[in-house]
Formats: structure tokens, sequence, C-alpha cells
């Protein structure tokens, strides 16, 4: 039977998804050029591009996974730092809990990976002040840089 708390984080990481959502579109409108949000056109049309990318190596993967077994491709600490470069311009964070569900891992193997992720520098961990329990997870500003040095790169390679 489910807690209260765990139907509260459920319930936060579904609003997290939905929030996700609204996000990316507020992305396509403002790279379209309806908006602008201190950033000239072009570099939110090339921040789009990148996001527009890291989407679709997200969605590859999926579709990998529905073909061949999960085991052969398993990299969850990629998957988690294209999750959170596509949010970070918007949402900037995610929770622990909606962090692991896009890595497809486990758990305790996500949280080896998250932790591996933070002492490498690549994201970084805020601990809710109401709930201790809540950690939210963002890149850091160098894994920000990383990112979209690598996406900004293999772009270059097709």
């Amino acid at each position: 039977m489910e807690t209260v708390e765990d139907l509260i984080r459920d319930f936060s990481s579904k609003l997290g998804a939905v929030a996700g959502e609204f996000s990316s579109r507020a992305d396509r409108i403002i790279a379209s050029g309806c908006l602008s949000n201190g950033a000239s056109t072009g570099q939110a049309a090339e921040h789009h591009d990148l996001v527009a990318q890291a989407r679709h190596h997200l969605a590859v993967r999926k579709a990998r996974r529905r073909h061949f077994p999960t085991d052969l491709f398993h990299e969850p600490a990629w998957e988690m730092l294209i999750a959170l470069f596509v949010i970070y311009e918007t949402d900037h964070s995610m929770n622990v809990k909606a962090l692991v569900s896009c890595s497809d891992a486990p758990a305790t193997t996500s949280q080896r990976w998250i932790d591996h992720l933070h002492k490498s520098g690549l994201i970084d961990r805020v601990t809710d002040p109401i709930d201790r329990r809540r950690v939210d997870i963002s890149l850091s500003e160098q894994g920000n840089e990383a990112m979209v040095r690598y996406l900004t790169e293999v772009a270059g390679l097709a």
C-alpha cells in the first residue's frame, strides 16, 4: 500500500513531466522568434537546435530499446545527462525520482551514477529546504558547457 509520501512524490514527478512539456513548448515559441528572453533570436534558435538534437538522441535510444535487449546498450549516466540538458534552460532541475525514470535503470544503479556525475562536476544536487528527503538534480555549468560542445561537434559531423 502506498503511503501519502509515496503518492506526493509520484504526483510531484508527474507534475515535473507536465512542466517539462510546457517548457519545451515555450522553448519552441522562443526559438521561433515570437518571444525573446533577452538572448538574440540566433542564439535561441541555436540552443533550440541543440535541445532538439538531444531529444532526438533520447528518442533514438528509446526506439533501440524496443527492438533489442536493454542490457546491450545500457548507459544510464548518458541518458540522465541528455535529459538534464533538455530541461537545463527551462526547468533547470529534476527531482531524483524523475531523473532515475529517464535512465531506465534500477534506482540503486541510477543513484550510483548520480553520485559519480556529481563527483565529476557534471551535475549539481540541491536538497529541498522544506522536504529534506527531496533532492533536485541539475546540470552544472561545466556539465552544460560539455553537452553544448559535444552536441555542436556531433552536429558538425552529420
